[in-house]
Formats: C-alpha cells, sequence, structure tokens
C-alpha cells in the first residue's frame, strides 16, 4: 500500500497521465457486456486500451511504492525472482528494487563468475565481499592482485585477522621482497608442465610457421632440460635455468649429474648434440655453441634472469619455497601475489602468466583426487585486472576446474583486455561464467557487449493517439518494464507491435552508480543489486597493524646451485 509521502511524491497529472486513464477508461467501456453489440474489433481495441492505460499506471505506481534501497539510484529495474535461500551459497548483495539479498547457490557458484567493468566503480569492492566470506567460511583463495594498491592487501590482513586466520596467509610479492613469502614457480610440476609454464610468457606464435618452428624447439629443449634436472633429484630454479640456456660449463656438469644409461641422460645428449661443434683441442673434441643455443631459446633465458635476479630473485631462488600452490590449494590457505605491474610492467605481466601456468598445474593434480579430497569449500581464484598478463591457455581452467571444486573469478576493464590475446579466449571465459557481474562500462564497445550478454526480449509496444497534437507510447516488457514516450500525431488511434529490444540497455548501463551493478544468473535471470561495502573499524585495524608474512618451517633441500658457483658464473673460456 502506497504512504502518503509515496503519494505526494508520485505527482499523478499531465497529459500523459490523464490519457493514460482515458484510455482505461475507454477499455472499460468497449469491453462492457452492454456494448457487446459492437463486434470483436471494437472488444480488442478496448482490451488494448485498457493494458496500455494499466501498464502505464503500473509503472508509476511501481516507481512510486519503490523500497528504500532504490533511493540514490538513477534507474528503475525490475530484477527477476532471487534463487531459494541458501546458508552455503555466494552472497552478491543486496537486490535494489526488493531489498532481498542475492545469494547464488553454491552449485552455480562454482560454476564461475566474470566482473566487467570500468577503474574505480566497484571491481574490487565486490572482490573484497567476495573473499570476506571465503575467509571466514574457512574456505582457501588465490587473489592475483594486477593493481598492487597497498590498501589491498592491508584490507586482505584485517580480513584474516578478523576470521582468525592470520597463519593461512601467504604473500607472494617480488616487488618488495622483505615482506614477501618465497615461491618458486619452476620447482613443481612434470617436465612438460614447467615447460609450458615458462613457455606462457613467449607471445604466440600461431600463424607463423618460421617462428613456431623456434617456439616447439625452445618448449622441447626446456622440457629435456627439466627432465634431467629432476632426474638428479635436485632442486632447482630459475636462476639455474637461465645459466643452463646461456653456459656451456652448467650443461657439462647437468650431464655429469643425469644418472648413466637413463632416459633422462639419452634424450639430454640427443639434445643437445645438435649444439655441439669441433672443439680447437683436436680431432673427437667437441664444445656447445652457445650462441646457437641461445638463438634457439631466443628471450627465455633473459626472462629467467630477470626472475633469478634482484628482487625477484629474492623470492623466487628458494629451494625449499613456503608457498606450494598444489599444497596450499589442498590446505585451504590464503595466497595473496601483487604484480608490481607499474614500475616493472613486463616482468609482472610475465610473472603473473608463470603464476596462472603453476596454478593450473594445480587444478590438474586436485582434479585425480577422489571427489572427498577435492577442496571444500570451493578454492576460489580472484583475478583482479586479468587483461595485464592472462594467456590463450588462461581458457582451459573455466572448463576443467569445477570438478576440482575451484572457482574462477576474474575482473577486468573492457571487452578488449580478453580480446587481445585472442576472440576465443573472449568467448572461452564469458561462455563459461554462469554469474557475470556487470558494473559501469568505460566505453561505449564494452556497454554494447555486456547488453548483448545480458540479453534482449520480446516486448509489445502500445501506442495510443488522442487530441491533436499529443500522443501516448507506452512499450509494454512481457517481462518487465520498459521506457516511454511521447510523440505529435493529428488523430486519434491505437496500434500495437512486437519487437526485440535490451532487457538491459547500453545507456542504462552507463548510468549505474558506484557499487551498483547487473547480475545475470543462471542465463536468464537478472538483478539490480548493490554490494556491500567492506569496512573494519578503525581501532581493530590499529590493533592489527600492519601486513606481516608468516614464515614456515621447511626442511631445507639440496640445490643445484649454478648461480653460486663461481666456475659457472665467471667469463666463458674460449676452448
Amino acid at each position: 500500500m502506497l504512504s502518503f509521502r509515496q503519494l505526494r511524491e508520485l505527482q499523478p497529472g499531465g497529459t500523459l497521465d490523464t490519457l493514460a486513464l482515458l484510455a482505461i477508461a475507454a477499455g472499460g467501456m468497449l469491453t462492457n457486456p452492454v456494448m457487446g453489440g459492437l463486434g470483436l474489433p471494437h472488444l480488442l481495441s478496448g482490451a488494448g486500451l485498457a493494458a496500455a492505460g494499466g501498464a502505464w499506471w503500473g509503472q508509476r505506481l511501481w516507481q512510486a511504492a519503490a523500497p528504500e534501497t532504490m533511493e540514490g539510484s538513477s534507474l528503475r529495474i525490475r530484477s527477476s525472482p532471487p534463487p531459494k535461500p541458501t546458508s552455503d551459497g555466494m552472497h552478491i548483495g543486496y537486490i535494489v528494487d526488493t531489498g532481498e539479498p542475492l545469494v547464488i547457490p553454491i552449485d552455480d557458484w562454482m560454476r564461475h563468475a566474470m566482473i566487467v567493468g570500468q577503474s574505480g566503480v566497484g571491481k574490487t569492492v565486490f572482490g573484497n565481499w567476495a573473499m570476506l566470506q571465503q575467509i571466514e567460511r574457512g574456505g582457501g583463495l588465490l587473489w592475483i592482485d594486477g593493481k598492487l594498491d597497498p590498501d589491498n592487501l592491508a584490507g586482505l590482513y584485517a580480513m584474516c585477522a578478523h576470521a582468525g586466520r592470520l597463519d593461512d596467509l601467504r604473500i607472494i610479492s617480488p616487488g618488495t621482497p622483505e615482506f614477501s613469502n618465497t615461491y618458486n614457480p619452476v620447482l613443481y610440476g612434470d617436465a612438460d608442465e614447467v615447460a609450458s609454464r615458462l613457455m606462457s610468457v613467449i607471445p604466440s606464435t600461431e600463424g607463423n610457421a618460421g617462428a613456431d618452428y623456434y617456439r616447439q624447439a625452445a618448449n622441447q629443449g626446456l622440457t629435456t632440460l627439466t627432465q634431467a634436472i629432476q632426474s638428479t633429484g635436485y632442486a632447482y630454479n630459475c636462476a639455474d635455468l637461465g645459466i643452463l640456456l646461456t653456459n656451456a660449463n652448467a650443461l657439462a656438469k647437468l650431464e655429469r649429474l643425469v644418472p648413466p644409461g637413463s632416459e633422462s641422460e639419452l634424450a639430454l645428449q640427443l639434445f643437445l648434440h645438435q649444439f655441439r661443434v669441433p672443439s680447437k683441442h683436436g680431432e673427437g673434441d667437441s664444445k656447445i655453441d652457445i650462441k646457437k643455443l641461445k638463438d634457439t631459446f631466443g628471450g627465455i633465458g633473459g626472462r629467467l634472469h630477470t626472475f633469478g635476479t634482484g628482487k625477484f630473485g629474492q623470492v623466487l631462488n628458494s629451494y625449499s619455497p613456503e608457498v606450494r600452490m598444489t599444497d596450499d590449494i589442498m590446505a585451504n590457505r590464503i595466497i595473496y601475489v601483487a604484480l608490481p605491474t607499474m614500475g616493472k610492467a613486463e616482468a609482472a605481466s610475465n610473472f603473473g602468466k608463470i603464476v596462472l601456468g603453476d596454478f593450473r598445474t594445480a587444478i590438474a593434480k586436485v582434479q585425480e583426487l577422489p571427489k572427498h579430497m577435492r577442496p571444500d569449500p570451493p578454492f576460489l581464484g580472484f583475478f583482479d585486472e586479468a587483461g595485464s598478463y592472462v594467456t590463450q591457455s588462461w581458457a582451459r581452467p573455466f572448463e576443467q576446474s569445477r570438478s576440482a571444486r575451484l572457482v574462477m573469478m576474474p575482473a577486468f576493464q573492457t571487452r578488449a583486455n580478453l580480446e587481445v590475446v585472442g576472440e576465443e579466449l573472449r568467448s572461452m571465459v564469458s561462455g563459461n561464467t554462469t554469474t557475470k557481474i556487470f558494473f559501469k562500462p568505460g566505453e561505449p564497445e564494452t556497454a554494447e557487449w555486456m547488453a548483448d550478454m545480458i540479453g534482449t526480449e520480446m516486448t509489445t509496444s502500445y501506442s495510443i493517439s488522442a487530441m491533436k497534437g499529443t500522443s501516448l507510447s507506452k512499450k509494454a516488457s512481457l517481462v518487465s518494464g520498459s521506457p516511454n514516450g511521447e510523440g505529435d500525431s493529428g488523430a486519434t488511434s491505437f496500434s500495437e507491435s512486437n519487437e526485440e529490444m535490451y532487457r538491459i540497455t547500453p545507456s542504462e548501463l552507463t548510468k549505474l552508480g558506484k557499487g551498483e551493478c547487473i547480475v545475470t544468473y543462471d542465463g536468464s535471470r537478472i538483478y539490480h543489486v548493490r554490494i556491500p561495502l567492506v569496512k573494519f573499524d578503525p581501532t581493530f585495524t590499529a590493533d592489527v597493524g600492519q601486513p606481516a608474512i608468516t614464515q614456515r618451517r621447511i626442511r631445507r633441500a639440496k640445490g643445484l646451485a649454478f648461480a653460486s658457483d663461481r666456475s659457472l658464473t665467471g667469463m666463458e673460456r674460449d676452448e
């Protein structure tokens, strides 16, 4: 029932309100049994007039009766009925037009979510809200932060403290090694997985046969070298691999360490044979042509050198790392990866790609486990500003990780952020995310893409023209109300037509405010939602203090230590 305040704000009157009332009255007269002799055409016209007028006033009354949650929003969108309440789902936010919570059931949440919107409109706010719920329920998560805002880590640290889970927090921050746990992204996984991880930093050579030949040769070489190292039982890191790709003495040492007669020894000898050239020492003696070796591996050696030296090296060179992706996923730990995208953009992007490769390997390992051993609650992967570090191979986890009970939740600003890698990646991501969360778009192409994904519906348009020079036009959607308009007409008439229209138009999406979004779920349901802001009491955050790392006691492994071997790091001697 409308309150007096709502009736006052309704302010009935004016040409359109009057015409709508006249249409209802005229429709009632034409459909009255007393008028039955006028025939079927008059009855249909009367029904149409009544429907048009009723639709107009239904929209007006609905707007007046809108709950307090709609205040401050310029949009008036009717949301679908929410899913049945569940205790283990993901709470997205509050439905604007009803005030009800929108909770996605956990089985549907595991079909992944996608967040799109321009910078500063609420993507990270929603990420914080989702992560807080994940942390409080005891679940694990991986957050790759592509913005590197210090407040992000401080907020995550407070969430962990609030839930009593600071011991579960792991921080990987190559830009600030003094505030980072150690991590070795190449130590775990079989040789093929490690090689694939490293090859992700090299741009795709699809469509270029010559470049693809060298890429495949480099992949084969990395697989062979990694397999040889793993056969020795020694741990290794990026620095060791980088030295192997540029140093003949290191390769000779590796040959001595590989178990004699093993498959790894044979594969290594066959691989190195193509780089051997005659030595000056005499017939039958040979050496490795380092220049040819470097040419084969392209820029991988240089990238490994970046990861193995400086601040990156302080974090990534451990033979007994504190962060172990597969183990941490199984233990429901909380992993925060800070990419130094501003100061070291290329290195940060390449590092993000390697972390994603490690995550992909972990998904494969978890899939192999019995169902009762897989993460519970489901593990959450939040990839903020994902467009700066994704690769084409990133699409596979969206297809396969659900069976491993892992949820993928990427956030990016524009459609182009995914299409820069390829249209296939964009289609794979958007096609394999059941829940889509659209914040205010920053440019028209993305707004139209959002509207296309939200979908269209058939609408019935009624047009009533009455009184010379004035007309009332009302479009009544079969699902929700649609915009109305006025026009000029010189005669009184009624018309009806069907047309397909956006459920939410691109222009409506651009009117979304901060923390306000459109959520689509299960293909057909749409919701106008406000996202809660995660904010802790200043006294609590002061007591928690600044973020600090949790040290893990891990048995030290024996590594190759090529980087500290003076016989390998000096200048090559011309044999």
